[in-house]
């Protein structure tokens, strides 16, 4: 385990091409690899283009 941020799993998961653990990330870092900002960023991104 490494890392105080975070919860849950994130002191023992590691993303692939990272040294550090979810923990040990800020959460604009962790971002970059979650599977809900993608997907929020996403939605923005047709959201917008359509002018919703």
């Amino acid at each position: 385990k490494r890392g105080t941020e975070g919860f849950g799993f994130d002191p023992i998961f590691i993303p692939r091409g990272e040294s550090r653990t979810f923990a040990e990330m800020s959460l604009e870092e962790k971002n970059r690899y979650s599977h809900r900002a993608r997907a929020v960023k996403k939605m923005l991104d047709f959201l917008l283009e359509f002018k919703f």
